[in-house]
């Protein structure tokens, strides 16, 4: 199945665009593909662990199981004052 990423900010620059569509299989979970996405993109997996990820614009766990053309947004912590 097909999934669009958007990353931001130091998350873009490891995952190397701001988006991208990524194939994954049917029936895969947010944890399978941050997985998938750490052993493909190794600038990306050390920054895993502080990310946030968004389903469809609702913040998501690792158990969330994708469909079909969701998106999946990788989320830096961000600071400011």
């Amino acid at each position: 199945m097909r999934i669009r990423l958007v990353a931001f900010a130091t998350a873009a620059e490891a995952l190397g665009a701001s988006a991208l569509d990524w194939e994954a299989p049917a029936g895969s979970t947010l944890g399978e593909l941050t997985a998938a996405l750490a052993a493909k993109r190794p600038a990306l997996a050390a920054r895993l662990s502080r990310l946030a990820f968004a389903v469809d614009g609702e913040i998501a766990r690792p158990g969330h199981a994708l469909t079909e053309g969701c998106e999946v947004a990788l989320l830096p912590p961000v600071s400011g004052g």
